[in-house]
């Protein structure tokens, strides 16, 4: 068996390899994909925040397969789709950190968490960490891999919130990572904080926060 990759960018940049055996996927693709680092396909670099990766593996082709450009549409007829289950394994997503959610509603707490559970994270409302932090904080900044998700979608974040996002990032300090929604502008209060702008419904930026968490 071997394994067939797509990466592209927007509609139209796209490259392709094929017949990679695993060393090879792993040391070119994988890894870096899951780091964040470039990547060389097609003798084109490729930046993965801005990028869609697809993995297939199946029987080898051979050289008539991959003749006037149809080697990609005989890899589909012939192979199964595997990204998910190789990013996976290779990145750790399903041994990834357990994100706590800290929104300033439930609405968006509910759907940032359903997203990260979409990446195979696994969720913990954010009262369950808060209590963490309170009870023992240094159980908090070496437990069993918490990291915290705080996003805030408007300018002037309530008290309460930025009390709590405070709680967060002084027990998880880089494990605590501050998101923005919405396009209402980043508070006064988190001015110098590396925040992450997060659209739930766009890849690209989903995959920027899932690096962040795993990184």
């Amino acid at each position: 068996m071997a394994f067939h990759v797509e990466i592209s960018s927007g509609f139209r940049e796209r490259a392709r390899a094929f017949n990679l055996d695993e060393a090879k996927l792993r040391r070119t693709v994988l890894d870096p994909w899951i780091r964040g680092r470039v990547i060389s396909v097609g003798g084109k670099d490729w930046e993965p925040r801005d990028c869609k990766l697809i993995i297939l593996e199946g029987p080898e082709l051979a050289e008539t397969d991959l003749s006037m450009g149809r080697g990609w549409s005989n890899a589909e007829r012939t192979a199964k789709n595997v990204t998910r289950r190789l990013v996976d394994a290779a990145g750790g997503l399903a041994a990834g950190p357990v994100v706590a959610v800290l929104a300033e509603n439930d609405s968006a707490a509910g759907e940032i968490a359903a997203t990260l559970e979409s990446l195979g994270l696994r969720t913990v409302p954010w009262s369950e960490l808060r209590a963490r932090i309170l009870g023992a904080p240094s159980s908090a900044a070496d437990g069993p891999g918490y990291a915290a998700v705080l996003a805030v979608d408007s300018p002037e974040p309530s008290a309460g919130w930025l009390f709590d996002a405070g709680l967060a990032r002084g027990a998880l300090g880089a494990r605590a990572v501050f998101a923005q929604l919405g396009g209402a502008g980043i508070p006064a209060q988190l001015t110098g904080v590396d925040v992450t702008l997060l659209d739930p419904g766009e890849e690209s930026s989903v995959r920027a926060l899932r690096n962040r968490l795993a990184n």
